[in-house]
Formats: structure tokens, C-alpha cells, sequence
């Protein structure tokens, strides 16, 4: 049935509402970090910046204030292991889930699953004493190692559904050439299921991206902190006397996740419908 002109437009209307809702608090963000302290506590709230300034930037980035570069590199490091790791392991794992019939292969994907529901303050402690066990604690490693257990079951569950989807014929033919089995999976298989490969490793990234409590609890160091928990504190030692600074870090924060999903938001969705509906 086709679309009426007066259903299309409200439509269109009712998307461009949401979008609005949605998009206001972080315009209203970036607008602000643009304005002096003076503009930002003036009475009358207005969009219209007087005197632009890059003020609160330089402070965030600056060694004096934030020095906002040394944690965001400490996020970006420990986030692209977790995708990276979480991709690889999901990868391999989900074609064995969706290609071998073994005992007990149902009870494993029952476990993934489960397994989701064990996280946060229930394995704190326990995770503080392995890490202290083993010298983990203020260290990257602990911290991907912890995001792992997370965003792996669920990156199985997902490159399954996506092996499952693609025809049996397409690698007997390839054995048929003389290809070997792991020579199939990375050059017939996985380009086929690239969309659930990079909604994994994305959800991986951001799942580490926005974690404070981990963080806070296993990094207490410039070193090892991210930049969750280093925003965090600012706020409670600073905060108050330099809110613009605040808000421009948190601009910074937020931009590298906007640019990543714009560039590949087509995969993501994707991947997330096809493995969530074929698996």
C-alpha cells in the first residue's frame, strides 16, 4: 500500500521532533563550551555566543587543567583491545558454534547468555583479588581482561547467528579448490559476515568507553585511569569553579563515538538485525 502525502508528512514530522529532543541537550552542550563563564551564568539563557572563546578547550587538553589527551589515549587503548580481542574470539568461537553439532552445545550458548547477568558490584571483589593476585591492579590489562568476560558471550551469540545464514555449499566448494579451513573462514566467511563482526567490536568499544566503575575501582593512576573516571573526579575537585571546562570535556569525550557510528552505522544496524533474527 502506498504512502499518502499527509501520513508521509507526519511522518517525517514526528521523526524531525524526536530528533530535536534528542539532539537538543548535546547542541545546547557544545554551544555552551564555546561562551565565557560570564555568558554561560548569565540570567536570560540564550543560543547567541557574544564572545567566543576556546578557553575551556585549552584548559581541558592543557596539563594545567584536565589534561584530557593522556586519558582519552588510556580509553582508546584499553577500548580497541576489548573490540579487537572480543572480535577475534567471537569470530573463531561463533563459526564453531554454527558449523560443529557437539554434546552440550546448547547448554554453552544457555551460559552466554547467563553470564551477562553476573557483572558489575556481584564479581567486584572477587575481580579485585584476582587482579591483586596476579599484579593486575592500575593496569590496562585488568581492565580489558574484565571488559572481555562482557562483551564476548555476546559477541558469540551474534557471529553464530550470522555463520548460520550463510549457505554450507559456499565453503564445501571452496574445499573442493584445495582451500583449507581457516584459508575459508577469513576470506569467504567473515567478509560475508562483516556487518556482525563490526556491531561486536563496536559494542565492545563503547561498552569499555562508558565504564566507571571498573575503572574506578582496579586504576587509581594517570597511567591506567580512563576518561570516564578521570572527568569524574575533576568534577568533584574542580568542578564548580570551572563548569565550562567540564562541559568541553565532555564534548571531547563524546566525538569519538559520534565519528566512529557515523562511518559505519550502516554495518552496525546490520549486524545487529540480521544475527539477533537468524541466531
Amino acid at each position: 500500500m502506498k504512502e499518502t502525502l499527509s501520513y508521509r508528512t507526519l511522518k517525517y514530522m514526528s521523526l524531525l521532533v524526536l530528533m530535536v529532543c534528542t539532539l537538543f541537550p548535546f547542541l545546547w552542550l557544545v554551544d555552551t563550551t564555546f561562551k565565557s563563564t560570564e555568558e554561560m551564568f548569565a540570567s536570560t539563557p540564550s543560543w547567541w555566543i557574544e564572545n567566543f572563546t576556546l578557553e575551556h578547550y585549552t584548559w581541558a587538553l592543557g596539563e594545567q587543567g584536565m589534561n584530557i589527551g593522556t586519558l582519552l589515549s588510556n580509553s582508546i587503548i584499553v577500548c580497541t583491545l576489548t573490540a579487537l580481542s572480543t572480535g577475534l574470539i567471537a569470530c573463531l568461537s561463533g563459526y564453531g558454534l554454527a558449523r560443529f553439532q557437539v554434546p552440550g552445545i546448547k547448554l554453552v550458548i544457555v551460559l552466554f547468555v547467563l553470564a551477562q547477568m553476573i557483572q558489575g558490584p556481584l564479581i567486584m571483589i572477587p575481580w579485585y583479588k584476582l587482579a591483586s593476585t596476579f599484579s593486575l591492579l592500575n593496569t590496562k590489562t585488568v581492565l580489558v581482561l574484565i571488559y572481555n568476560t562482557m562483551t564476548i558471550p555476546v559477541g558469540v551469540w551474534i557471529m553464530s547467528g550470522f555463520f548460520k545464514t550463510i549457505p554450507k555449499e559456499l565453503e564445501e566448494a571452496a574445499y573442493m579448490d584445495g582451500s583449507t579451513k581457516l584459508k575459508t573462514l577469513f576470506k569467504i566467511m567473515v567478509p560475508m559476515a562483516l556487518p556482525g563482526l563490526v556491531s561486536i567490536s563496536l559494542y565492545s568499544f563503547i561498552l569499555g568507553w562508558n565504564d566507571y566503575q571498573y575503572s574506578l575501582i582496579l586504576t587509581n593512576s594517570l597511567a591506567a585511569k580512563t576518561v570516564q573516571v578521570g572527568i569524574a573526579e575533576v568534577m568533584e575537585s574542580m568542578g564548580a569553579a570551572n563548569w565550562g571546562g567540564i562541559l568541553a570535556s565532555g564534548v571531547i569525550v563524546i566525538l569519538p563515538i559520534v565519528i566512529i557510528f557515523a562511518f559505519i552505522q550502516k554495518l552496525l544496524i546490520e549486524g545487529l538485525t540480521a544475527g539477533g533474527i537468524k541466531g
